[in-house]
């Protein structure tokens, strides 16, 4: 890939998630094969994330893709993420999170000798995702996403297939590839973690503590595992349940939280750093994820690499890497069975103190430079096909 210039697409580059992470961690890996690397995003809060000088950061100073007016104006945005395209000379184009996959099907739309691989972590997920369409707010964005989704279906559809390779991250998400656009994913490159900023040579005493890590919307059930966790103070008195995040449900999450008389076990961080996220995984018990088809989820990856276990519902990534070394999988989405199955399983940690070290065992196998092996290998592949320009 020496010499070959490769821009990813990404909506914006504005706070921590596990979208973006992943995104700068293919950067990062691009860049170490020789290639020159451009991110082109809506916002870029330059402080934060421009961590590595040798990665170009294009900042559009467009408004967040969340936003009535990113939409009111979306034929202007697009006209000027083509010039920015254009005028960088991009050898590959790599979008991701939607609708950085737009901005790049459109692009090839006038420029077709420009091969695209999408980095899919689900199809584009306010379009065929009911549960992120039911998520939404203000109110008046649910009911615009509602009245516009059969165009914006079909739209979407037609245009994926400007897309000359999918990649997944992970095999759930490749079968929901195969479901919408009718076409296989071309590899599965599953999301990793960085073990330096999560692995502690100490060994860290655990307290009677869980931990939830999430964007705090209806998406990720939080509310859901707060009535969860009320049942299972009933058990635990003392258990403190600590929530990192922000979203645009926090507000009623603290609300639900006294309405239930939880809230002096209840601790909302907000967002913290990597170093005292890592510190409170690694304190915490037990790592508790709502969501319901997930495509991945980085969280509880996070927590296993920190020796906590993690419950989760059984269905979407989870199934790829919890199992019965590092946590316990729940089939049902009801919140007594959730309680009972937590209080059983927090009587067996309270009793094998040393199954953290089992539990960190688990994730060494989710390495950046082993999951996105197939990514690059593809990348290499259409890199080698094209013309050099002298």
């Amino acid at each position: 890939m020496v010499k070959t210039r490769i821009l990813l697409l990404f909506p914006h580059m504005m706070m921590p998630g596990g979208a973006l992470n992943y995104m700068l961690n293919l950067a990062e890996i691009l860049r170490g094969h020789g290639a020159t690397v451009g991110i082109l995003a809506l916002q870029v809060d330059r402080q934060r994330y421009d961590r590595n000088a040798e990665i170009q950061l294009l900042n559009v100073d467009g408004p967040l893709t969340s936003s009535l007016g990113y939409w009111l104006l979306y034929p202007f945005w697009q006209m000027k993420i083509n010039r920015m395209i254009r005028e960088w000379h991009p050898d590959v184009l790599i979008p991701q999170v939607f609708p950085a996959n737009w901005w790049a099907w459109l692009y090839k739309r006038r420029n077709s000798e420009i091969p695209i691989v999408w980095f899919c972590p689900e199809p584009s997920a306010f379009i065929h995702s009911q549960s992120w369409i039911d998520a939404l707010k203000p109110f008046w964005n649910r009911y615009l996403a509602r009245a516009l989704n059969p165009i914006l279906f079909r739209i979407d559809i037609r245009l994926s297939r400007f897309s000359d390779k999918i990649i997944a991250n992970s095999n759930f998400t490749a079968g929901m590839i195969e479901r919408v656009y009718r076409r296989k994913a071309d590899a599965v490159a599953y999301p990793a973690i960085d073990f330096r900023e999560f692995h502690s040579e100490n060994s860290t005493e655990k307290q009677e503590a869980i931990i939830t890590v999430a964007h705090l919307s209806r998406f990720k059930r939080v509310d859901f595992l707060l009535r969860v966790f009320s049942l299972v103070l009933k058990q635990y008195p003392q258990l403190l349940y600590h929530i990192v995040g922000r979203g645009e449900d926090e507000d009623e999450l603290k609300d639900l939280a006294r309405k239930l008389h939880i809230s002096a076990n209840v601790i909302f961080h907000g967002r913290l750093d990597n170093e005292q996220l890592a510190a409170l995984y690694r304190r915490s018990l037990l790592f508790l994820h709502g969501s319901v088809d997930e495509p991945f989820g980085m969280a509880p990856l996070e927590a296993i690499a920190c020796g906590t276990p993690v419950m989760a519902h059984k269905s979407g990534g989870p199934l790829e890497f919890v199992n019965e070394n590092c946590g316990r999988l729940i089939a049902s989405v009801n919140a007594e069975d959730w309680a009972s199955e937590i209080a059983e399983y927090l009587d067996f940690l309270f009793a094998h103190k040393d199954f953290p070290d089992q539990v960190r065992e688990c994730a060494k196998r989710f390495d950046w430079s082993l999951t996105l092996q197939p990514a690059v290998d593809i990348i290499a592949g259409l890199c080698a096909q094209r013309p050099r320009v002298p």
